[in-house]
Parts: structure tokens; sequence; C-alpha cells
């Protein structure tokens, strides 16, 4: 079992050790006159400590940020076009196929996600096991062929397979490998480099939003799902030769590490996860066609709300990537989830403006940057390095499950309850997501430290 070393810097505490369950509590009381405003909890695996280098490049140098570069492209491109897909529902259910549900439509989305989801377990698993360079490469070739074939369709269900299934499997490499290498490469400003690597995740969705936008009324769809093809294929391949880990688990290690499942900490967080997920689309998806359907915005406008979403979701990864590593990624995890709460509850809930609708946008935007670019350093951070590929594959799980949880639902109030033109059932399902997120998020902080001046 994974054994913790768990360090408090207060001058009021003497030097306690404690085992209980495989796990070492140390706490370290700070010399005299040296008092600290933050407590500091920090957490070191064992597999950490038995890990190999997997190359002689160092840490926190020129080669790093060459990393951190190669991951945010390969964000840029998978992810984006993911948070783009906004743009093809609205084309779908407006224009190309207005005689099929809403739900039905928003399938192809969920299911590119779900299969990046499972995908993206084994992914982990593999990361840990084989050349990631190799592997990143391999996703951007499949995920060219799977847009590229996706122009010739003509139907919803080709579609899923196409532009959802295929696609999906293909984007999981670089989306495991793109959110799990870059904490294994520094040691200081962790959360900064890793915050600047995922907010490629938010610039991909943010101009491919409006370039998938622009092709679709320039070329039409079949063209822009080809040319989407052809980019993000040739972009990801490009920068595939720096997308490498520095750590691999020691070969004694198992290939899963189930005993994370039997830690209290773990299975509070993948909770929290399943719920922060589910609440991450449903604006995305449902923006563009609220606008146009509710506040009688053009097609184009609705897009753009989109698009300022992911603007600002790259502000609030690089925002909470810097103050991570000053007050904690668990502590800045727990308030912009609360965040992106109080943006949905008390601005989307009850009011139905262009005014309110761009506040949500702005406030959610922030928020849901700030969480997903932070879920990788807690992880890191409490859970360890070393496994971190694998750790990432198996929190997968929990975005598989808020996945299913999340869009699918939130179409079938829209159809079912709100008729396709009223979305308050929808919203107020959204809203209710990261509330049951922050729940477990506080459990999971309150176990690991009842004080609240505490930096983890």
């Amino acid at each position: 079992m994974e054994s913790f070393s768990e360090r408090k810097s207060d001058d009021t505490e003497a030097s306690i050790a404690n085992d209980i369950d495989d796990k070492a509590l140390i706490v370290d009381g700070a010399s005299a006159g040296h008092k600290t405003k933050w407590t500091t909890v920090e957490f070191v695996a064992t597999a950490d400590l038995r890990a190999e280098e997997a190359t002689d490049k160092p840490a926190d140098g020129a080669y790093a940020w060459m990393v951190i570069f190669a991951c945010f492209i390969s964000l840029m491109l998978s992810i984006g076009i993911n948070d783009a897909y906004g743009v093809y529902q609205q084309h779908y259910q407006l224009t190309e196929f207005p005689e099929a549900t809403t739900a039905v439509i928003s399938w192809i989305g969920t299911v590119q996600f779900l299969i990046m989801s499972v995908g993206g377990v084994l992914s982990g698993f593999l990361c840990e096991h084989f050349d990631t360079r190799v592997l990143n490469a391999v996703g951007a070739v499949i995920m060219g062929i799977a847009f590229i074939g996706g122009s010739f369709c003509t139907s919803v269900g080709q579609l899923m397979v196409t532009q959802g299934l295929l696609y999906g499997l293909g984007a999981s490499f670089p989306f495991v490998a793109g959110t799990s290498i870059p904490s294994q490469w520094f040691t200081r400003r962790q959360g900064l480099a890793t915050g600047i690597a995922l907010s490629g995740s938010g610039v991909g969705g943010m101009w491919m939003t409006s370039a998938t936008s622009a092709l679709i009324d320039s070329l039409g769809r079949p063209w822009a799902m080809r040319v989407t093809g052809i980019v993000s294929m040739i972009a990801v391949l490009a920068v595939s030769p720096w997308m490498r880990v520095r750590l691999v688990p020691h070969r004694g290690e198992r290939i899963i590490d189930w005993t994370l499942v039997k830690d209290l900490r773990f299975c509070l967080f993948m909770a929290a996860m399943v719920f922060a997920i589910a609440a991450y689309f449903g604006p995305f998806y449902q923006m563009p066609s609220y606008s146009v359907v509710v506040l009688h915005k053009s097609e184009s406008w609705g897009s753009n709300m989109d698009t300022l979403m992911n603007g600002l979701s790259v502000v609030g990864r690089l925002a909470v990537g810097m103050l991570a590593d000053i007050t904690g990624p668990l502590n800045l995890l727990v308030a912009n989830t609360a965040l992106a709460a109080f943006g949905l509850l008390v601005f989307w809930v009850p009011f139905d403006t262009v005014g309110t609708l761009i506040t949500v946008t702005l406030v959610f935007g922030f928020a849901i940057g700030g969480i997903v670019s932070v879920i990788p350093v807690v992880a890191a951070h409490v859970f360890g390095l070393a496994r971190l590929p694998s750790i990432m594959g198996l929190l997968f799980i929990s975005y598989f499950v808020g996945g299913l949880l999340g869009v699918p639902p939130m179409s079938a109030l829209l159809d079912g309850v709100g008729h396709r033109t009223d979305y308050t059932s929808s919203i107020w399902y959204m809203a209710m997501l990261p509330v049951c997120s922050l729940l477990f998020l506080l459990a999971m902080r309150f176990t690991i430290s009842r004080k609240l001046r505490v930096k983890v």
C-alpha cells in the first residue's frame, strides 16, 4: 500500500510520528521565532521514492519548458476540438438535423468525451510502460482520420462513430499525456507550469469555436471537419517528440495500484470529479442554442459566448496555476468549484437576459478553467508524481461517469420538460452539479486537515 509522509510546519506542535494502516504521519515543528501564518502539508508517496528517471534531462530546465509547450499544443487541439462541439451541436440542431432531438444530437459530443475518458484509463497505464511520444503520435493520426472520415457522414449515427467514438479514442492519448506529464517536469512553480500547459485546452476551445463557426459558414460542415482533422493531426504530430515523461514507476510496481481506491481521500476526490466534469460541458453545449432560442440572438452571437467562456477559462487556468503554488492546489479547487456553483445559481437560474448570460459566461468560464487546470496538480500533490499517468487514468473513470450525468440528462430535460424552448429545468440541473462536487471536495479537504489556514 502507498505510504505517505505528511509534514506540517507550526511552532506550537512537537514532532509526532504515527503509523496507521501503512500510512506515516510526521509533524515537524518549526524553529522558534519563525512562526508562519499558513501550515504547510506535504505528501511523499512511496512510489515516488522508488521511481526511476526516464531521461537525463533535468527538472525545471529549458527542456522542461519545451515539454510544457508540447503539452499546450496537444491539449489545444485534442480538448479544444471537444470544447468547440457546441458549434456543431448548434448547426446539427438548427440546420442539418432539425428533425432529431437535442438529446440524440448531444450524444455525438458526449460519446466523444466518454470514449476519451474510457480510453484515458488505458492510456494512463500505457504511458507508464511505453513511450508517450509514440502514443501521442498515434493519437494524432487517429484524431485526423476521425474528423476527415466524419466529413463524409450524412447521419447522426455515422457521426457518433467518427466524430464521437473514433475521435475520442485518438484524443485520449494526448489528453492523458498532456494533463499528467507537466507536473513531473517541475519541482518549483509546479502549479504555474501545469496551468500554462492546461491553458492550451482553453485557448484551443476559444479559437476553435470561432474558427469552426467561420469554416461552417464559409465552406460548409464537411470541409470544416476536413480542415480541422488535417490541422490537428499535423500540429500534434509535430510536438510529439517532446511529449515524454520524466519519471516512471519502479518495475516492481503493480500495473494498477488498487490500494488507491481504499484511500478515503481518493474516493472523495473521484466522487467530486464526477460532478465537476458533469457540470463542465453543459454551458458549452447549451449556451449557443440558448442564445438563439431564448434571447433571440444570431447563431454567430451564440457561438461567441462559447469563445468568451473559453477565453476566461484560459485566464482561470493561469491564475489558479500561479496561486496554487502559494495557497495550495486543493484549497483553490474548493474555491473555484464554489465560484462555478455561485455563477450558475445566482446569475443564470433566476435571469434570462443578455447581461446576466454574459456574466455567467465570465464567472463560469474563469471558475471551470481553474478547476480543470488544478485537478492534476492536486493528484500529484496528494497521491504522488511517479504514478500520475495511471492515477489520472483512474480519475478518468469518474470523468466517464460525469460525462453520463452531464449533458445527456440536461438535454433530456430540455426535450421532455422544456419542449426545446424552456431551459429552466436544464439550467437548475446544471447548477446543482458543482454544488454536489463542492460537498465532496470539502469532505476531502477536512479529512486531510480540519484547520482552515492550511496550504494543501
